[in-house]
């Protein structure tokens, strides 16, 4: 082997050793490094359930902190929900749970909320825990001095001090001198209470504290309701009442503030949008960031004993814009570095370094464009001279009502505007009007007469061209004219373009014709004065009439256009007008708007004919008029809806009277023909400025509050509130999702048994509509029954009702339940339509159902509204063997020779009456109404049996049927089959 051979071994050989000696030094650091990155974990513990506030507010906090570290440790969340339940049993088995979950698990730091969490991490930690470092939050002074060993332990100290929040108070509010605190009687509530009443003594302010918690929820809004404007009202923790009644915070803080009558301050900042005026806030999410923060420290390689105790930092100064402005607080009178929250968005502010910046930008531009701008100066000049030639040109010509016309006169082509087209009724060249044709449809008395006019101007020998003639419209009528014209020239002479005018002058003709009519009778007239002076005088009077025609023609687009045809009360456009006046004028005055509406209005058109609504209509203006105090002007909103402009009001006792006068006023009848009319009428007030500053918000909340009047029960006022929003609101939402119940599925029938009481057996069932929206949830039929009724989504809900319920019961028979009826609610606008008896009997037909099957059950209140037509319908019903129940017996007019007249087979026994049997006096009522049903050869059906002893007297007076929860609550149509067969098998 050669020298050089060996030695090119030995360099590999050596360069193999270093790069093993090199791999294996670079693997322990990788090593170390990979173990150095291990995921650190942090168990967050929380003493109360998550949706509560105060926690979530932290737990927010501490999630934020963690996750937006460099090197984010892995979170475990917890919650002991000791608020709720705070037993042993419930520390046992959390214990045994965070035994069990994380036995396995190395914990490198506890973050703890609130006093129990903090208990529980100290007390177990080092069983189960890793005896890792605890961080807390939300614990006071008091909780931190209970701490025996304090190692390795730190946290943030909410330390709760009112001092800053009445120093907020007092700079807002001088005049302040009583404190009312609100506080619970837990353990917790007696020590804060406590404590914040010594603090605010401790200013030395001259205030006054007065202790709420030996007061109930309903007393503490009572006396909140009347304080004087040297009060305020401060908020602490509240849970319940005196009662130990349990109180949702959320939901009391914002009746509490709904009802005050001073600002109510609070100390925590979960109480923000739920009530709160503002103050100097504890906030649990600052202290859970802090918190979090300190974990970090310790997950960095700090020892938690060693990090001082933070008790100064979870603190904001914040306001409610909305409150604010309730109490007509201004932004200046807030204290320094104050936070704002629901302030209206404003552009300006949020984006203002970019709104300058574009300012600049767009000042330089406009710099460019102005130099631009010179250059082009005098053609815009001229277009602009032009265009406003143009405007005026068209404003004139349509001001003026008149028809342009212009003849090219090198071509001959005749131009006329649309007015021309309009007057006479032809359509563009049907008269070959471009080529001449026009002349055809002067009248030929006057043909001549414009042509030599004509001629003379062209010729040079007038000045314009003026002549007055008939021309034939398309309907054979000759309307009279008023041309004018002038002949343009060029340099040379020629003729170039001959333009003008025509005026529509028929009617002035036709005065002109009564006046010279008139002034040859007077003349002859004349020629008799001596013997005919009456006759003179009343051929004179003619002439006035005439010429007052003519001021009249002038003024009656006036009177038409603010005036309504029917009643000649103001119309709506008036109304809008004579709004925007008032407010314009009057931007410190007060007035009341009256919004009425004719209750079943629409009933009386439907069975009295429209003419004799109008004739109504009519009286009913006529009837406001005479209750004028001389502040109100009437007007006619539309249909049968009626607006009253209350003016220069001194308070609400004012509008309440004037109200009451109305609906008093309506009580008396109304006298049509032969006809005497009762009705009655819905009233809704909307007050300026309070409920509106423009006229669209004054009509839009004095209609809500009319609806709110009729769902009251019709006859009478309702003044304008801010819930009605919020219910209007409701109300709408419910409206749009109930139009798509029935398309998707959403609404299903339960089936209450109806019980034979002489045998026992079933007889049928009541079907009963439910509703599951996926938006809503489960709605209550008495929710939105009546608002399908309003909005008449009641017609295709009905018959889909009574589809379902037929179709059932035939399902029923066929399946070897044979002989069960169905008996289906019907509502008035159903029975209102003119279908409604072949609605009936086609879904019967439908279905295979036989009629004696099909029960239709029918309000007492159904017939008064409209009985003619309705009793002939349910006659017709009646005589194919369905049959007609009248519910609710009893709560109604109940009148026996009424009742005579009703076209029913049933009578069902209201529930009111069957609940109270116990009495002497109801127990003889309730065996009267089935003796009387009897007798008139009538069945009767008891409802809301719920007892033995109501069953066993229902058995004695000998009831036909009975229904309740004794028998069976309403059920799911599924379960039908298998509860009858479990009646069946007991």
């Amino acid at each position: 082997m050669g020298k050089g051979k060996i030695q090119r071994r030995l360099r590999y050989g050596l360069f193999l050793l270093l790069f093993i000696m090199l791999s294996t030094a670079l693997y322990q650091p990788v090593s170390a490094s990979s173990e150095e990155r291990r995921a650190q974990n942090v168990l967050v513990l929380h003493s109360y359930q998550k949706g509560f506030a105060w926690t979530d507010d932290q737990g927010a906090g501490i999630e934020e902190q963690l996750k937006g570290a460099a090197n984010p440790p892995v979170i475990y969340t917890e919650y002991m929900d000791w608020k709720r339940f705070p037993s042993n049993d419930n520390l046992e088995h959390f214990y045994q749970m965070i035994k069990f979950k994380y036995q396995a698990l190395h914990i490198d730091a506890i973050i703890v909320t609130d006093d129990a969490a903090m208990n529980f991490a100290i007390k177990y930690r080092k069983e189960i825990l890793n005896d890792a470092p605890i961080v807390f939050s939300g614990i006071n002074q008091l909780g931190v001095d209970s701490i025996a060993d304090k190692r390795n332990i730190t946290g943030v100290i909410e330390k709760i001090d009112p001092t800053e929040t009445i120093r907020m108070a007092l700079k807002i509010n001088p005049s302040l001198r009583k404190v009312y605190i609100v506080f619970d009687n837990s353990e917790s509530g007696l020590s804060t209470g406590k404590m914040v009443s010594e603090q605010i003594l401790s200013l030395e302010r001259g205030l006054q504290v007065f202790p709420m918690n030996s007061l109930s929820n309903e007393q503490i809004i009572d006396q909140v309701s009347t304080l004087s404007s040297d009060s305020m009202v401060l908020m602490t923790t509240y849970y319940s009442d005196t009662t130990g009644r349990i109180t949702e915070f959320d939901r009391f803080s914002s009746e509490l503030s709904e009802s005050s009558s001073v600002p109510v301050y609070h100390i925590y900042d979960f109480s923000l949008n739920h009530g709160a005026f503002g103050g100097n806030l504890i906030s649990g999410k600052i202290q859970g960031q802090t918190a979090a923060s300190l974990a970090l420290q310790i997950l960095e390689g700090e020892n938690a004993g060693e990090i001082p105790i933070v008790s100064d930092s979870a603190v904001r100064k914040v306001f409610d814009y909305k409150e604010l402005q309730h109490f007509n607080v201004s932004l200046k009178q807030l204290p320094e570095g104050s936070e704002v929250i629901n302030k209206p968005f404003s552009f300006y502010q949020s984006y203002k370094k970019l709104v300058l910046s574009i300012v600049a930008a767009f000042a330089v531009l406009l710099a460019f464009i102005l130099i631009l701008l010179f250059y082009v100066q005098l053609v815009k000049r001229i277009r602009s001279n032009l265009e406003k030639s143009n405007e005026r040109f068209s404003l004139a010509a349509y001001g003026a009502d008149a028809v342009i016309w212009d003849v090219d006169m090198t071509t001959m082509i005749y131009y006329f505007s649309d007015s021309w087209y309009e007057l006479l009724g032809y359509e563009r060249d049907e008269a070959d009007e471009s080529h001449g044709g026009w002349r055809t449809l002067i009248h030929p008395e006057d043909a001549e007469h414009e042509n030599r006019l004509r001629t003379e101007h062209l010729q040079g020998k007038s000045s314009y061209y003026y002549c007055e003639y008939r021309m034939q419209s398309k309907s054979g009528e000759y309307k009279w004219f008023q041309a004018r014209g002038k002949v343009l020239r060029n340099a040379d002479g020629g003729f170039v373009r001959f333009s003008g005018s025509m005026v529509d002058v028929t009617d002035r003709k036709g005065y002109e014709s009564k006046l010279q009519m008139s002034y040859q009778e007077l003349e002859s007239t004349y020629e008799e004065l001596t013997a005919l002076q009456d006759e003179l005088l009343e051929q004179y009077n003619k002439v006035v009439e005439n010429q007052a025609l003519l001021q009249t023609s002038e003024e009656k687009y006036r009177l038409l256009a603010y005036n309504d045809v029917l009643s000649g009360l103001p119309n709506r456009l008036s109304l809008s007008e004579e709004l925007q006046k008032f407010i314009k004028e009057h931007a410190g005055g007060h007035a009341a708007l009256f919004f009425l509406d004719i209750d079943n209005f629409k009933y009386i058109n439907d069975t009295m004919g429209h003419t004799f609504g109008d004739e109504l209509l009519v009286k009913v203006g006529e009837r406001l008029l005479g209750l004028s105090d001389g502040r109100s002007k009437y007007f006619r909103f539309g249909g049968d809806e009626f607006v009253i402009l209350f003016e220069n009001i001194k308070g609400s006792d004012e509008v309440i009277s004037y109200a009451q006068a109305l609906v008093q006023g309506f009580k008396e009848p109304f006298q049509l023909n032969a006809s005497v009319v009762h009705i009655s009428t819905s009233i809704g007030i909307a007050q300026y400025p309070e409920n509106g500053i423009n006229a669209e918000e004054l009509l839009k909340n004095a209609d809500i509050a009319m609806y709110k009047a009729k769902e009251a029960g019709k006859g009478t006022y309702v003044l304008y509130g801010q819930a009605m929003q919020q219910h209007f609101d409701e109300r709408m939402i419910i409206e749009k999702h109930l139009r798509n119940a029935i398309s998707n599925n959403e609404l299903s029938l339960h089936y209450q048994p109806l019980v034979d009481t002489a045998s026992g057996g079933i007889w049928g069932f009541e079907a009963l509509i439910r509703w599951n929206s996926p938006v809503l949830g489960f709605v209550s039929p008495l929710s939105f029954i009546k608002i399908a009724e309003d909005c008449r989504l009641i017609v295709p809900i009905g018959e889909w009702v009574l589809r379902a319920a037929c179709r059932f019961i035939k399902e029923l028979h066929t399946e070897g339940y044979e002989g069960y009826h169905i008996s289906v609610n019907i509502s008035v606008i159903q029975l209102m339509l003119d279908d409604f008896t072949d609605m009936v009997l086609g879904i019967l037909k439908e279905t295979g159902l036989p009629p004696e099957y099909l029960e239709l059950e029918i309000t007492e209140s159904i017939f008064m509204e409209s009985f003619e037509a309705i009793s002939s319908k349910l006659e017709s019903l009646k005589e194919r063997g369905i049959g007609i129940a009248l519910d609710d017996f009893g709560t109604g007019y109940s009148s026996l020779s009424y009742l005579k007249q009703l076209p029913i087979t049933t009578l069902k026994i209201d529930k009111s009456f069957i609940d109270s049997i116990d009495t002497p006096n109801n127990m003889s009522l309730a065996r009267s109404i089935v003796t009387i049903g009897h007798d008139m050869g009538l069945k009767v059906t008891a409802e809301g049996v719920e007892t033995r002893e109501q069953l066993a007297f229902l058995e004695r007076t000998s009831c036909d049927k009975i229904q309740g929860y004794f028998i069976s609550r309403p059920i799911p149509e599924k379960d039908v089959a298998s509860w009858v067969e479990g009646r069946r098998a007991g």
